[in-house]
């Protein structure tokens, strides 16, 4: 904690816009600012009694146990006083106390910074000495060394050992950027020493202070001696040292403070980030009001039944002596009776209400984020070092509730590593090679490519450098058409930046320390091409320039750097050349390139066109493009630019907005030179991550600001985006309007926009509606941050929201840090539980306005990641962090939760139903301290065991069935019916525990060999002992995950109990009052008490029990499904199965060949559970199609059983009705009709399922089709052979087949659905580029039964097919079927690349019930393409 500095409380108040004026050097410092005294703690000796009290006392309960605590020293109060007290104390006092250590923590690091030792200058003895940071005032000169951190905001005035005035800051502890930035010293006080810094004075005038790290506006005021003249000199960020920052490869540095203290950037940045809740918790307060309205009810009626019984019924009971009664039970007061029975009643109630809920769930929580997320090692990042980080515990639960991911593209999904890969330049493409990207789209629309690097290109590539192309590399530039504008293209790269060399001036050993990868890819580019960056000065770039066997030095005057920003999209630098003229490069997007290209240029008019046709090639293959121009400046236009370009720079109000305008205004008539295509590659994981996420039921937003045609293959290469999907493409760039703006007509042309994104929402519903009447797949909305700006408007957001809800990604373009933030508020005012993840400073407003907020920390520093709640190092970790820990989070806080109000509301009741037996009167039936210790010992235990180390399935099965997680957004185990069933179940269970004990100890009999009856103190401790046994067992009946720390908990807590009776009963008899004694010489002597302890709980629990378990035996849900699968295999019931590719012998051959468009083996289990049966009640295993039918029939791998597969068939016809739909399932069979391929016709289908004749046993086969007969050809050998494999699970009966839902396999080959481009079919200058496609293939027969359009026969129902499914269903599996419907528990399938640790390779298809959850189809093995259909208006 912090004391009270003197003079602490002196405080300067400016008005808004009054700037900070510093005088430098002026010896005493400026008192009227804040001092460097800095403090983070919360409380100090005299607050902190206050303040803990006032954090405490805001959550409602504790205040309502503190009310209950006051109000039982009333002498109307049923308990005694310090029975309400001690466990409000020990709850308070364990959270204040946590409280009070971690502020001393704080208060320790405090006191260290506050005594570290720095150099001011002393203008009296005008030599350094050492003061402690909390010394220095604003107005200080400090001399800071090297490896030391600066202690306040420093303006850098002179690197004495650096002619050029450069000096090396590590910012790394401000936003977690480890490579080094490059500070300047201002030319006019770079000459400052030691023997001039006495006479040196200055006046600086500035900003106010503020959280911005990145921005500084303020000027230097010099006059002489100091300066010639008068000067003002501009300052920015360039020359401002901030605390926290280090210094770095520099030997000292002199600055003077301009903020100090709390004013300085860091400290004004250290504030709590936004406050977020959990679902749970906020509808948890809802339960508590609950519970707290069920105990004013119980109240009132006590409060009323008392006062009447009081008023009428007492003076009758003369033994009460009615006529000398006083207060609370006057009859002729029935009113302050009434009074007086509430609060007694308010009072001995309250144990409704469980006091311990919080203190346990925040002991729970904080465990959980800190080791079973913080030390994943399947979430720990080697090559970086960097593990999960839970930055809040208050979230954990909330991990398993998402809805919505919305996700940043560079540096997410990508790697952030970028390789200089390809260009145009002249209107010449150069380049060659293949990209991750179009790798990925290869594959996916089954064309084979080329992927063998040129043994040429290998002595070129390296770091930042990935590109070949023989005419222009080695100086063979000279033979192009125009060499001239290749030299000017490789001199934008070399001059265009602000790229700071770092090294030796050679080209192999030198580094290049950049803002971001892309600016260094392009320094080093230039590099290779022959203008190699070498040397930087605060006025001057030196280049080493290659041309026709010669090396020329050549130095770069930059005159002005107009800086890029998210607004600008684009940066330019102003620079004379060695010949004396003056230039301006530029490099930025297209879009606002395009805008300031000279229109009557014919270079520009030959060039626009097809450098436009280049970068969309290089968007659709997944390449991050730029456009590159420059022109040649006037130099009367420049001097008169310059003193506009003055004026702003100088201007202390509204700099970056005046800056860019002036900028603006040079930035026109530009040459167009070309394009660079840099490639950002996928990280390790996404694809595979992202399909696990989907096939969860996450809906997943992409927010890039990469190009549409660029952000579309991209969502294809990682599995966002599929070929079943329906692309409905949103843009407001439509031809009119275009025109519109090329005429100046700006408000016209946005309100044509305006209305068309309208109408092109509109119709995107329409037809999303006409599909899903249809049956139509999934959708995916693409819309350019133009159309996005329209979109958010408030008259069309919620078009657009519903949007894009339907689809199943949604993926927005060339889109701005506000707007990932407005979209963000947008989809979160649906109620869906939305995670934002990024890496940069740009996702922070996504981060923090979503309810969860996950940082990558990657190459663009620790922006993200300071302002995130949970932290990761790769975006496929984000699955186990959802799907496991998020999933376990969840089902493990919410049964903590209502098994705290479960073994509260029974304990509760059985208080009110003892309270009826006396009238209300208050009487309670529990010793004080009984109750007093029922939350806070006696059941405290086992919910924190089972809050922390419950699970229903291991980490494997979360993540090979990731349908499992839908049970988190869908709220299953926490909304209104399971609530209800717990507490429905908490009151039966009172009824009859209570019933049992108060029925068993009539004081009519007696158990004892005494004679003697069971009295008040004796019911009640063995009522008690009873309900203690019965939740304990009630928990254990549902626990999923038993282990040691369980059992242990459990037993110890039933054991405690006991103990304290033992202990407490022999504490002297005015301490243990009526239960002096009494276990050892009463209860433990009574038969009856033993029997009661059992009997009552076992009643109380087995109903539930056994009702639990006939549910799971015959209406299992997903979960119990994959619990079984668990268990079997970890008993080593089910064999240990390898991938089936490994063993497909030549058929993996052919089916991993590029011309059978595959990317995994065909044979893939797929789990299905169909839309119209709620809760896993079938399942379906497709094993091939017609597609593969000449493939697979030669071979017996084709169709050998999964072990799984069959065992659990095997359960299935050992109980046939074991699923709820079975009966309704045999009926419909029986209904179907159709050709049986004999002509003879008129025979249901479920004669078809009966055993051929002469099968017997498990060689029974059921005929599907005639065409099946090729299936017969198989020899009894082979047939033994697969029967050997699953002979141990083998059936003796033929299970029954469930109908498949045409479309429902989702692992076999589906259709491309057509791209829905909504704008007029005249659109734009040509067609739009699209993902790869192939010549149309017709869609594989699916190999359903009726349900998917196929007769008895198997033959197609359509006409126009002109294929029919082949197959046949047996009981083992080991038929020559190519196509099997298998009706079982549970279907699993083969994972093709190998095992996990329990050996048994399931895969990632859903388990989700009714069909998948959100709308979102399982994923799997390609589908079949066809050509990619767009459509206008007209056509849609």
């Amino acid at each position: 904690m912090k004391l009270l500095p003197a003079g602490m409380f002196a405080r300067h108040k400016p008005t808004a816009n009054e700037p900070r004026v510093i005088t430098i050097n002026k010896g005493h410092g400026h008192l009227k600012y804040k001092g460097n005294y800095t403090s983070t703690t919360k409380y100090n000796v005299v607050t902190y009694l206050p303040k803990a009290l006032f954090e405490q006392f805001r959550r409602v309960a504790n205040t309502y146990f503190a009310l209950v605590a006051g109000l039982s020293c009333l002498s109307i109060s049923p308990v005694a006083p310090a029975t309400t007290f001690a466990p409000l104390i020990f709850v308070l006092g364990v959270s204040m106390i946590k409280e009070l250590a971690e502020d001393i923590k704080r208060y320790r690091a405090d006191r260290e910074i506050n005594a570290r030792l720095v150099l001011v200058f002393n203008t009296n003895t005008k030599a350094f000495e050492n003061r402690p940071w909390r010394a220095v005032k604003v107005g200080d000169i400090l001399q800071v060394q090297k490896d030391t951190f600066f202690p306040a905001d420093l303006l850098l005035l002179s690197v004495p050992e650096s002619a050029d005035g450069l000096a090396y800051v590590e910012t790394i502890n401000l936003d977690g950027e480890s490579n080094l930035k490059i500070k300047k010293a201002l030319d006019q006080t770079q000459q400052i020493t030691l023997d001039t810094l006495s006479d040196f004075t200055g006046e600086v005038r500035c900003e106010q202070p503020n959280a911005s790290l990145y921005t500084f506006t303020g000027n230097l005021m010099l006059a002489p001696p100091v300066a010639s003249d008068q000067q003002t000199i501009p300052l920015s960020q360039a020359s401002l040292l901030l605390r926290g920052s280090s210094l770095r490869n520099t030997k000292y540095v002199y600055g003077t403070v301009i903020f100090a203290g709390h004013e300085s950037k860091v400290m004004m940045n250290a504030m709590l980030p936004p406050s977020k809740r959990s679902r749970v918790e906020r509808e948890m307060d809802w339960l508590i009001l609950f519970m707290f309205a069920l105990l004013l009810a119980m109240c009132i009626i006590g409060a009323v039944a008392f006062s009447i019984w009081t008023h009428h019924l007492s003076p009758d009971q003369w033994y009460l002596a009615p006529d000398r009664a006083e207060g609370d039970t006057n009859p002729n007061r029935p009113g302050v009776v009434g009074v007086d029975s509430f609060i007694s009643s308010f009072i001995l109630y309250g144990y409704l209400i469980p006091i311990s809920l919080y203190v346990s769930l925040e002991m729970v929580k904080v465990f959980q984020s800190g080791v079973f997320i913080g030390k994943d090692r399947a979430m720990y990042h080697a090559q970086t070092d960097t593990p999960a980080q839970a930055r809040t515990s208050n979230l954990n639960e909330e991990l398993g509730m998402v809805d919505t991911i919305l996700s940043d593209k560079t540096g997410t999904l990508t790697c952030n590593m970028m390789e200089f890969f390809k260009a145009s330049i002249a209107g010449v493409s150069y380049g060659q090679g293949v990209t991750e990207i179009e790798k990925a789209n290869a594959r996916r629309n089954g064309s084979a490519m080329e992927a063998a690097e040129d043994p040429a290109a290998v002595p070129w590539k390296q770091a930042s450098f990935n590109f070949y192309d023989k005419r222009i590399l080695g100086g063979a530039r000279e033979q192009e058409a125009r060499p001239a504008l290749l030299k000017e293209f490789f001199r934008v790269l070399a001059v265009c930046h602000t790229v700071i060399p770092d090294g030796p001036a050679d080209p192999a050993k030198i580094k290049y320390e950049a803002e971001s990868p892309d600016e260094a890819a392009l320094v080093a580019a230039g590099k290779v091409f022959g203008f190699f960056f070498y040397k930087r000065t605060n006025t001057t770039v030196f280049v080493r320039e290659s041309e026709g066997g010669l090396v020329q030095e050549r130095e770069y005057e930059i005159l002005n750097i107009l800086e890029f920003d998210s607004t600008r999209k684009r940066m330019s630098v102003i620079c004379r050349t060695p010949e004396g003229k003056l230039k301006l490069y530029c490099k930025g997007a297209d879009t606002v390139i395009y805008e300031r290209l000279a229109s009557n240029n014919p270079v520009n008019n030959s060039m626009k066109g097809v450098t436009r046709e280049h970068m969309e090639q290089y968007g659709a293959a997944g390449l991050r493009t730029l456009c590159l121009a420059y022109c040649e400046l006037d130099k009367a236009d420049y001097d008169a630019w310059q003193q506009k370009y003055f004026e702003a720079k100088t201007a202390l109000t509204g700099r970056e907005e005046k800056l860019a305008a002036v900028g603006d205004l040079i930035e026109r008539e530009l040459l167009l030179l070309g394009c660079t295509a840099i490639e950002d590659k996928l990280q390790s994981g996404v694809p595979e991550a992202i399909e696990r996420l989907a096939n969860a039921g996450i809906r997943i937003w992409v927010l890039t600001g990469d190009k549409q045609e660029t952000a579309i293959n991209i969502g294809f290469a990682c599995s966002l985006l599929r070929n079943d999907m329906t692309q409905y493409i949103i843009s407001a760039n439509l031809p009119e309007v275009l025109a519109l703006e090329e005429t100046g007509k700006v408000e016209d042309a946005y309100a044509l926009a305006h209305s068309k994104i309208g109408e092109q929402l509109q119709d995107a519903l329409q037809c999303m509606a006409e599909a899903k009447a249809a049956d139509g797949g999934d959708n995916a909305l693409i819309i350019d941050g133009k159309a996005l700006l329209h979109a958010l408007a408030t008259d069309l957001k919620g078009q657009l929201l519903q949007v894009g809800q339907q689809c199943a990604a949604v993926i927005c373009c060339r889109v701005s840090p506000k707007q990932k933030a407005l979209v963000t508020a947008l989809v979160k005012t649906t109620g869906d539980t939305t995670l934002g993840i990024g890496d940069g400073a740009n996702d922070v407003g996504m981060i923090q306005e979503a309810h969860i907020g996950v940082g990558i920390s990657g190459q663009e520093g620790m922006q993200a990641v300071m302002s995130s709640d949970f932290s990761i190092a790769q975006f496929r970790f984000l699955e186990t962090l959802l799907l496991v820990h998020g999933r376990w989070s969840y089902a493990r806080i919410t049964r903590m939760v209502l098994f705290f109000l479960y073994k509260n509301l029974l304990f509760g009741l059985t208080i009110f139903y003892f309270n009826c037996l006396c009238f209300f009167s208050g009487q309670t039936l529990y010793n004080d301290f009984y109750m007093s210790l029922y939350n806070v010992v006696f059941t405290a235990l086992t919910p924190l065991i089972v809050g922390t180390m419950d699970s229903d399935v291991n980490r494997e099965m979360s993540r090979k069935y990731p349908g499992l997680y839908q049970a988190g957004p869908r709220n299953r185990y926490f909304d209104l019916k399971a609530v209800t069933g717990w507490l429905l179940n908490s009151a039966f269970q009172s009824v009859v525990v209570f019933v049992m004990v108060m029925g068993s100890l009539t004081p009519l009999y007696a158990d004892r060999h005494s004679g003697r009856t069971a009295g008040q103190w004796q019911t009640g401790a063995t009522l008690f002992t009873a309900v203690i046994i019965t939740v304990h067992l009630e928990i254990s009946s549902v626990i999923d995950h038993w282990t040691w720390l369980h059992a242990f908990a459990v037993t110890f807590s039933v054991f405690i109990w006991f103990v304290y009776m033992l202990i407490y009963g022999v504490f002297p008899q005015n301490l243990s009052q009526g239960v002096f004694h009494l276990f050892e010489e009463v209860m433990a002597t009574s038969p009856t008490f033993w029997l009661l302890i059992v009997m009552a709980p076992v009643a109380c629990v087995l109903p539930g029990y056994l009702w639990r378990q006939i549910r799971s035996h015959f209406w299992p849900d997903d979960k119990r499904i994959v619990q079984e699968i668990m268990v079997r295999v970890q008993r080593g019931e089910l064999a240990r199965m390898k991938s089936l590719h490994a063993n497909a012998g030549p058929l993996s051959d052919k089916l991993m060949r590029p011309s059978r468009q595959l990317e995994r083996p065909s044979f893939i289990n797929s789990g299905y559970v169909p839309q119209d049966k709620p809760g896993a009640s079938g399942y379906f295993t497709p094993r091939s199609s017609a597609l593969y039918a000449n493939d697979c029939f030669d071979h017996a791998d084709c169709t050998s059983r999964n072990p799984v597969m069959s065992q659990l068939n095997g359960e299935l016809h050992r109980n046939p009705f074991r699923h709820r739909t079975a009966r309704k399932l045999h009926t419909h069979l029986r209904g179907v009709d159709g050709d049986d391929g004999s002509g003879k016709g008129g025979r249901g289908l479920h004669s078809k399922l009966r055993p051929s004749s002469g099968s017997q046993g498990n060689a029974s086969e059921v005929s599907l089709t005639a065409d099946a007969k090729i299936n017969a050809q198989r020899s009894a050998a082979e047939a033994d052979s697969a029967n050997d494999t699953v002979k141990a699970f083998s059936p003796s009966a033929q299970p029954a087949v469930l109908p498949q839902r045409l479309g429902a396999d989702s692992r076999q080959p589906q259709p491309v659905r057509p791209v829905r481009t909504l704008m007029p079919a005249s659109a734009g200058s040509g067609p739009l580029p699209t993902p790869h496609a192939v010549p149309h293939q017709s869609p594989p027969a699916h190999t359903g039964i009726a349900a998917a359009g196929l007769t008895a026969s198997g033959r197609s129902s359509s006409s126009s097919s002109s294929s029919s499914a082949v197959g046949s269903v047996s009981a083992d599996g080991s038929s020559g079927s190519v196509s099997e419907v298998s009706y079982s528990h549970v279907t699993p399938y083969v994972e093709p690349t190998g095992n996990d640790d329990t050996g048994l390779a399931i895969a990632s298809s859903p388990l989700i019930e009714g069909g998948g959850g959100a709308g979102l189809p399982q994923t799997g093995r390609p589908r079949q393409p066809r050509p990619v259909q767009r459509r206008g208006l007209d056509q849609v």
